[in-house]
């Protein structure tokens, strides 16, 4: 019956462009090929923010040198701390990444450990004005982290930079995938064993997988269809759930799969 509802549910992830790869479940795996979402960037500069805009001609405050037109936290010339980057500065550019679903997340992870070396306020306690940056530079640092680093995050970052936003209260209208919550909560409050719950486990990975890859192509697309990577999104985020309530199933445990 599970299998049923699971597999019911990824056919209804069928799109006209079929998936050539798999995305993997873990922050730090090596996600798909970089693709360029060129709806989202259209013909703008990949650094496209005012803050980016303005370091084309501004100036290090401590050495007056020239500073590239990327985003960067020290001085090319003096190495002194910089300024934190505007607050339109999408997460992407602090990355100095291009605004796509599909990134390498080994390398992800491995700039991020290199900006924070670069901006930790240890480094700059008691210089004031700089420690101050190095805080700022930080908690950037972080949030854009954590928002890059998981798939869904990342998915619905894309979709508010183009002003569509997923709300909690936004209602599960597909009604495949209602029918699939119910089957799967039924499976799993029905479960006496582990191996049925990891059978159920097993099962929602392989959903999920199709889901990351069917999303990496959505946005890939030449004209994305948001609407769909939201829908997808929102498919995710059941499975996510019942990702969830499998890794902290026990026998007679209350089943609460929200959605």
């Amino acid at each position: 019956m599970t299998r049923a509802g699971l597999l019911r549910l990824s056919s209804t992830l069928t799109t006209r462009t079929r998936p050539t790869t798999f995305l993997q479940l873990r922050p730090a795996a090596v996600l798909a090929p970089s693709l360029g979402l060129r709806s989202f960037s259209s013909s703008l500069p990949r650094y496209n923010s005012p803050h980016q805009q303005a370091t084309l001609s501004s100036t290090c405050p401590s050495c007056h040198a020239t500073l590239p037109s990327q985003i960067t936290p020290l001085c090319p010339s003096c190495s002194s701390l910089l300024p934190p980057p505007h607050p339109s500065t999408t997460s992407f550019s602090l990355f100095n990444l291009p605004q796509s679903y599909a990134l390498n997340n080994s390398d992800l992870k491995r700039t991020f450990l290199q900006l924070q070396q670069k901006v930790h306020p240890d480094r700059f306690g008691g210089q004031g004005e700089q420690e101050n940056w190095a805080k700022s530079w930080s908690g950037r640092v972080n949030e854009a982290y954590k928002v890059l680093g998981e798939g869904r995050s990342r998915g619905e970052y894309l979709l508010s930079l183009s002003d569509v936003h997923i709300g909690e209260a936004d209602p599960v209208t597909d009604p495949e995938l209602l029918m699939s919550i119910m089957e799967t909560r039924e499976a799993l409050e029905e479960a006496e064993t582990e191996s049925q719950v990891q059978a159920i486990r097993d099962e929602n990975r392989e959903t999920m997988q199709e889901t990351f890859s069917l999303l990496s192509s959505t946005f890939a697309a030449a004209e994305p269809d948001l609407e769909q990577a939201k829908n997808l999104l929102i498919r995710l985020k059941y499975l996510e759930n019942v990702e969830g309530v499998c890794r902290e199933w026990s026998p007679g445990k209350r089943v609460e799969l929200g959605h």
